[in-house]
């Protein structure tokens, strides 16, 4: 079975139904060294950076996309590993996807194949089925109705309004001491790429803007939640929690299966707060496997 390789993203010809493996995301993206493997079956890809290639190191997780079955996935897997080697590189890097994303080779094939977990981190996410709002925890039910009778109001923000949203991102980041990881101007170039892919929701009080978020619809089943803030002016109301609650609205209408909420880890280190938030707005936690593999 022949197998291409890519070593610009603009040569990248794939169709895919996950974002992050199509040609609009490789092109908006910056790469020290750029390389992807496809078969009829299978796609990687990845970026070489200090002997190291890591697959899609800037997107929430980067692993081997199959687009029917594992069949052969050994042999295409051996390829990219041999390639590796003749060409130096001395580990590779996979971070494998929630298991709420299906089309992927199994986490047991990367480990029959030589790799090793490095670590696990906690990824939590939302089912959206009909009754979510029964899986909530009792403090968040209360803190949603106080919401709604405070004059707070959920609504979904137009495209033209995607700066003022990272502006808002920014400096509520700055508040915390942190740095928002993406600039305008590399959210813009994703957006203009991709176009829909990337929405924006909000809570506003008196026209303030009170809490949002950034998702990315990475499939027609997926919604991932991936840049949040609340504003330190309304921190003690919550305002988080209605907005997740909107969202949950927005994508169970349009028949989304899951909303994504991320990881509550860094590198397998437990965020104890942030993983308990989500376990009472009923998110569901499962692992998310990052491998190595030494050459």
């Amino acid at each position: 079975m022949p197998i291409n390789i890519y070593t610009s993203p603009k040569e990248v010809i794939t169709e895919t139904p996950i974002l992050f493996y199509q040609n609009g995301y490789f092109t908006s993206q910056a790469y020290s060294d750029f390389i992807a493997f496809s078969d009829e079956n299978f796609f990687i890809a990845f970026d070489q950076i200090d002997n190291v290639a890591i697959s899609i190191p800037r997107s929430p997780s980067g692993s081997i996309f199959c687009r029917n079955n594992n069949k052969n996935a050994e042999q295409f897997i051996e390829t990219f590993i041999d390639h590796f080697r003749e060409k130096g590189i001395k580990n590779i890097q996979l971070t494998h996807p929630s298991p709420i994303y299906t089309s992927f080779v199994s986490k047991s094939l990367l480990e029959k194949t030589g790799f090793d977990l490095a670590y696990n981190d906690v990824s939590q996410h939302i089912v959206l089925q009909p009754h979510w709002e029964d899986s909530i925890h009792k403090m968040q039910k209360k803190k949603l109705e106080g919401l709604k009778n405070e004059g707070f109001e959920f609504r979904k923000m137009e495209n033209d309004e995607l700066e003022t949203a990272h502006k808002f991102l920014t400096v509520c980041r700055q508040t915390q001491g942190l740095q928002i990881n993406i600039s305008w101007e590399q959210l813009k170039k994703l957006n203009d790429a991709l176009p829909g892919k990337y929405e924006c929701f909000g809570v506003f009080r008196d026209s303030k803007i009170s809490a949002l978020c950034i998702v990315v619809n990475v499939s027609t089943e997926v919604a991932y939640y991936y840049l949040p803030a609340t504003s330190p002016m309304f921190r003690n109301q919550s305002p988080m929690v209605l907005l997740i609650a909107g969202m949950v609205e927005h994508y169970r209408e349009r028949q989304y299966k899951h909303l994504d909420l991320g990881v509550s880890s860094v590198e397998g280190k437990p965020q104890e707060p942030l993983k308990i938030f989500k376990e009472r707005m009923g998110g569901v936690a499962t692992e998310k496997p990052t491998f190595l593999l030494h050459l």
